[in-house]
């Protein structure tokens, strides 16, 4: 019996997978000189992990791995490996089950050997979440409106100086002396006014 693709498991995160296989050393990142790309390969430890999980639930294959060769009932594997102990397998009554992260393991597992390794252009913003962005865009939209206010403020007082001086004409300078003199003839008219 095999898994064919539309027996594909829920993936609750494929890229996060990805990254548990990179960093538990079933999969790794592998330049193919014969195709001048960087892809996915499955190492040792596994194909150790993916025959093993094979013949424990009675599959010659998963999804679209490799399969495994006629009669072939055992397989070269770590003595340190328990698949029930790390969480692959369950014990049932007849045979060993599927846990659903070894489900997730070995289809992300078999989906990524030889696919192309797509490198994400860093200088590209991710787009920001809908609350966020809506806020961003908001905020942007405000922040124009306050810089109009400001410059229309701005030409009203330049406007308003312009006119009050045309009223009012231009402000002579006047110096201390004729400060001097001006208080001078009015507090003569005060004395004046007083002795009558």
């Amino acid at each position: 019996m095999m898994f064919f693709k539309s027996n594909t498991p829920t993936i609750v995160d494929y890229d996060k997978t990805k990254s548990e296989l990179l960093r538990l050393g079933w999969l790794v990142e592998i330049y193919d000189v014969e195709a001048n790309k960087s892809i996915y390969d499955i190492t040792n430890i596994g194909y150790q992990y993916y025959f093993a999980i094979c013949m424990k639930v009675g599959r010659d294959q998963m999804f679209t791995g490799p399969r495994l060769s006629e009669g072939q009932t055992t397989a070269f594997i770590h003595e340190d490996i328990d698949l029930v102990e790390e969480g692959y397998l369950v014990d049932g009554i007849d045979c060993e089950k599927l846990t659903p992260k070894s489900a997730e393991y070995l289809y992300v597992l078999t989906d990524l050997h030889g696919k192309e390794i797509i490198i994400k252009n860093q200088n590209v913003k991710a787009p920001k979440s809908g609350a966020m962005n809506k806020i961003g865009k908001y905020s942007g939209v405000f922040m124009k409106g306050m810089q109009k206010v400001s410059e229309v403020a701005r030409e009203y007082d330049k406007n308003s100086t312009i006119a009050t001086r045309n009223v009012w004409g231009k402000k002579k300078k006047s110096s201390s002396r004729r400060k001097t003199s001006v208080r001078k003839r009015r507090y003569g008219r005060l004395r004046r006014k007083r002795r009558f």
